[in-house]
């Protein structure tokens, strides 16, 4: 298998660099650039000034960073599209998924999609660009508007600033270049969207954005139908109906709880495709939902081999091997206890039952699965053919074993004879557990999971009322008109090895559609042992190409059609894995890439802030947990202008950022509102600098920070006070919310302080979910993880509130998934 997590599209680039940085790789990237050559003398100076700094010792761990083993240019396409459509298939896929062009059409004043190292499309809403706006990639901008780019770059934060901006100016590539012209108001954001596709990449893109005199700008860095059959704990229900905290089957066969339910309109192509091995199932599908598959090596042989990998529904070929798992968690328990309330001497009582898990007891809830039903909540009813005497008496002897009851046998009628027990609270535990009519009748875990000598005699049971074999055709079948009870028929036998098809018979109302499981003709001998039944022998495997080992079934695929859709799509989140099983194959999450090494992300972003201009500079960072990210953010505000961070970061492995303000000019003001969410292996250092270099001017700092599963937060700030800063002000405020014992948060205010006449507020708290809080909004009716979660809202609400409405939906769902069975 390819990838055990995430998805990431193959692999097919215009250029990559060799691995490792040297003095060939700065200048290959500045050539095949065509850039002036004093960009180049710029890059070959920062290289050198690179290898002169050391590494800092303060901050995250950086020791394990192989700077040796990182391809520092990737080219994914040949050209920046202006046209999304001609953005090359692949990278358009990649960014689909993530909205972009509905973000663009709905949202967004204009948008730079950068892929590896490599701006691969841009676009700026017309009336913007006629106001003079610039908004374009850096090689472009380079490129089109040199001198301007040469007067900033680099002015802010220089090569020598740290060992990363060494780097990043040596081998920057992409990034945004953003002019605004006097007096002109950006109504809508731009933004641009990031990608790491590539294992060991380095993204080093470069933002310079020029504000000028009087401007404002808001920059922004950045399934399956309704009806689809999603298997889970509870039997098949549709997608649109899952909850958080269902558990369903993943692709190794164990079942796991959904973290979160994804919907989101679509409106393209989607894929409806069949199979062999389930003619009741049929994908419909997004083109770009990635499913597990084993390429059909050869067109007419079956596969002897099956080597899986994931790939997109658009590229699944007719004849490839969709993949089903087998379920294989087991429980060993050798007894099941059922709660049960009934009526008993005029009172209500509550009783736990305790039933033991053997081979007997199965046999008889397979007797009821097949020919059981309840009425009027008391009696338990059996009903059989007179000439079933076999079965009769089976029956009998167990009913009177488990429930310690003899049957009453009604008359026969029509040659069927009905067997009753009166039992009110055997019934009730039934009806409870089980079902009481075929309508509604499921296979709980505890019958399902248990061991398989059990699971074989519940088989057992369930084909002696519902089973047939056909001596003509030899061919085993079990029929049901519940789908449950059929598909959990065909799961416990691919369990015990026994390959079966699945069939649907349409049949006329008021005549219910009929299930039909059929035992593939090649597993008669071992269905026939497994039964009882002498005289069996193997048939032909013929008419079924279906394939299994011990881990899955290899269904082919029999058609594929595509067709227009338009409406709400469906995908889920689940715990540890991101895989799923929907219309019986194996399908994953569209999630960032992991990898088994390490990528680096190392931005520079300069922001220079004219006199009276305004600007918010936004980022919800969400990298994988390979990522180390390294960046270096800093904005120089002239007088009366405004410079605002909002800042979230919450994937990476480790993050080392604080964006920096530099107020230059009177009246200037710089705000920095940051969260940091560090989970399993995470280490969020993150902060922010305000550097007063003028009088009157104001700046305020509000961190948030959430540490969880043993995960680490820092908070590393500055606030400086230059002589003369007459009459500056500001406030630091640093909030750590840590969820568990083994999870830690760190602060380091630095206050440098050279003027006498300033104010400077600094407040720090840390804090727990305490059990009260809890306890008082569960008062309220709300359970556990919503009163957990509102905590947690009303925790980082003051940097919420500060985002688009979008944005900050997107940012609340984040950290709920992250949050998600997070504390204690």
């Amino acid at each position: 298998m390819k990838y055990k997590y995430g998805f990431s599209m193959p692999e097919d680039n215009v250029f990559k660099s060799k691995r490792g940085l040297d003095l060939e790789v700065v200048k290959t990237i500045s050539t095949m650039k065509k850039e002036p050559k004093w960009m180049l003398d710029n890059r070959i100076a920062a290289f050198l000034k690179f290898g002169e700094i050391k590494m800092p010792k303060w901050g995250a761990e950086l020791s394990e960073i192989d700077f040796a083993n990182i391809f520092y240019y990737v080219k994914a396409s040949q050209k920046t599209e202006k046209n999304w459509n001609d953005v090359p298939s692949d990278i358009k896929t990649t960014y689909d998924r993530l909205g972009i062009p509905e973000a663009e059409k709905e949202y967004l004043g204009g948008v730079k999609a950068q892929y590896e190292s490599e701006v691969v499309y841009g676009s700026l809403m017309k009336k913007f660009s006629d106001q003079g706006i610039i908004f374009c990639g850096m090689d472009e901008a380079l490129i089109k508007y040199p001198k301007l780019v040469k007067e900033y770059f680099g002015k802010l934060i220089p090569m020598g600033d740290n060992k990363f901006a060494a780097l990043n100016t040596a081998v920057w590539s992409g990034g945004s270049f953003i002019y605004v012209p006097k007096n002109v108001k950006v109504d809508l954001p731009l933004q641009a969207y990031f990608r790491i596709n590539s294992a060991n990449m380095g993204q080093f893109e470069r933002t310079l954005m020029i504000i000028d005199e009087g401007a404002f700008v808001h920059y922004v860095e950045g399934c399956f139908l309704a009806g689809a059959k999603l298997k889970t704990n509870l039997g098949q229900i549709d997608i649109s109906s899952a909850k958080i905290g269902d558990a369903v089957l993943t692709h190794t066969g164990n079942w796991k709880p959904i973290k979160n339910v994804i919907k989101r309109k679509y409106d393209g192509d989607i894929y409806k495709i069949k199979y062999y091995g389930d003619s009741c199932a049929e994908l419909k599908v997004t083109e770009e939902h990635p499913l597990l598959v084993s390429r059909r090596i050869r067109n007419r042989d079956r596969n002897k081999q099956f080597n899986l990998e994931w790939i997109f529904a658009k590229d699944l070929n007719v004849k490839d091997y969709l993949v089903m798992p087998i379920e294989n968690e087991i429980n060993l328990d050798n007894e099941f206890a059922g709660n049960v309330k009934y009526r008993k001497n005029n009172q209500y009582v509550e009783e736990i039952i305790n039933i033991p898990l053997e081979p007997d007891f199965f046999r008889l809830m397979g007797y009821f699965y097949a020919e059981g039903h309840i009425d009027n909540e008391h009696y338990i009813t059996f009903s059989f053919n007179k000439d079933e005497k076999e079965y009769i008496n089976d029956v009998k002897k167990l009913v009177l074993k488990y429930f310690g009851k003899n049957v009453i046998e009604n008359k026969v009628r029509q040659n069927g004879q009905t067997l009753v027990v009166c039992s009110t609270k055997y019934a009730r535990l039934l009806s409870t557990e089980i079902g009481s009519s075929i309508n509604n009748k499921k296979i709980p875990d505890w019958l399902l999971k248990s061991k398989d000598e059990n699971v074989a005699e519940l088989i057992k049971g369930m084909w002696r009322g519902d089973g047939s074999y056909d001596k003509k055709t030899n061919m085993f079948r079990y029929n049901s008109v519940s789908e449950n009870l059929a598909y959990g028929y065909r799961n416990i036998l691919l369990r015990l090895g026994i390959l079966v098809d699945i069939n649907l018979q349409k049949r006329r109302l008021p005549r219910k559609d009929m299930y039909v499981v059929l035992v593939t003709r090649n597993m008669n001998k071992k269905f026939a042992n497994l039964l009882g039944i002498d005289g069996i022998e193997n048939g032909v495997l013929d008419g079924s190409p279906v394939s299994m080992d011990n881990k899955y079934i290899y269904l082919p695929v029999k058609s594929i059609q595509k067709e227009k859709f338009k409406g709400d799509v469906f995908n889920l989140s689940v715990d540890d894995d991101e895989t799923y099983v929907c219309e019986g194959v194996i399908s994953h999450n569209c999630t960032a890439p992991i990898y088994s090494t390490d990528s680096l992300h190392s931005a520079v972003v300069e922001i220079f802030v004219k006199k009276g201009a305004r600007c918010r500079y936004t980022t919800i960072q969400n990298w994988s947990k390979n990522v180390y990210n390294l960046v270096t953010k800093r904005a120089t505000v002239e007088e009366d202008g405004v410079m605002e961070w909002v800042d979230g970061n919450l994937g990476s492995k480790i993050t080392m950022k604080y964006p920096a303000v530099i107020l230059t000019g009177k009246r200037a003001h710089g705000e920095i509102l940051s969260v940091a969410v560090a989970s399993k292996g995470q280490h969020q250092d993150a902060g922010g600098k305000c550097i007063h270099l003028a009088p009157d001017t104001t700046s305020r700092i509000i961190s948030k920070s959430i540490s969880m599963k043993g995960g680490r937060s820092s908070y590393r700030g500055l606030i400086m006070m230059a002589p003369g800063a007459k009459n500056a002000r500001s406030k630091v405020v640093c909030d750590a919310l840590i969820l568990d014992k083994k999870s830690r948060s760190d602060t380091y205010p630095v206050n440098k302080i050279n003027e006498a006449e300033v104010t400077l507020e600094h407040e720090a708290t840390v804090s727990k979910i305490g059990e009260e809080q809890i306890f008082y909004l569960m008062s309220r009716g709300f359970t556990d993880h919503e009163a957990e979660a509102m905590i947690i809202n009303g925790f980082i609400e003051p940097i919420v509130k500060e985002l688009p409405m979008e944005y900050s939906v997107e940012l609340n769902r984040l950290i709920n998934l992250q949050m998600e069975g997070s504390v204690g």
